[in-house]
C-alpha cells in the first residue's frame, strides 16, 4: 500500500493506491498533516509513503525543494517503519491539464487538476 503526498506551505494533497486503483484522498492542512498520516497508515496499512520532489525546471527556485527534503527527514525520523521515497513531480500538472483538455474538461470543474495530478504521481 502506498501512499502520495504532494507538499505545500499551508495546505497538502494525499493519494493512495488501494488494490492497483489509486484515489485522491484528501486536502489537508500542513499543521495537520503528521495526525493524518498517522491516522491513514493505520487505516490502510500504509508501506511506503512517496513524497513528491518539487524541482523547479530551469533550477532557479529551490527553497520550496530544500524544505521538502527537510520533511523527507522529519518523516523518517517519525514513521521508522514505513519507507520513504520521493520522486520527481515537475510535469504532473502539465499531464493533469493534457488530460482535461483530451477528456473536453474544464479543470475548475467536476475534476481538479490537483487531484488528477496526485493520480498521477503513481504512473511517472
Amino acid at each position: 500500500m502506498y501512499l502520495a503526498i504532494d507538499l505545500w506551505d499551508k495546505k497538502c494533497w494525499l493519494a493512495i493506491e488501494l488494490e492497483w486503483v489509486i484515489i485522491p484522498k484528501a486536502i489537508v492542512a500542513r499543521v495537520k498533516l503528521i495526525q493524518e498520516l498517522k491516522k491513514l497508515i493505520q487505516e490502510y496499512d500504509i508501506k511506503t509513503i512517496v513524497v513528491w520532489l518539487p524541482y523547479d525546471l530551469y533550477w532557479k527556485n529551490l527553497k520550496q525543494l530544500e524544505k521538502t527534503k527537510k520533511f523527507i527527514e522529519k518523516l523518517k525520523d517519525i514513521f521508522k517503519d514505513i519507507f520513504i521515497d520521493s520522486i520527481d513531480e515537475r510535469f504532473t500538472s502539465f499531464e493533469a491539464d493534457n488530460i482535461l483538455i483530451e477528456l473536453w474538461m474544464d479543470s475548475s470543474k467536476n475534476v481538479k487538476k490537483d487531484d488528477l495530478s496526485a493520480v498521477l504521481i503513481f504512473y511517472l
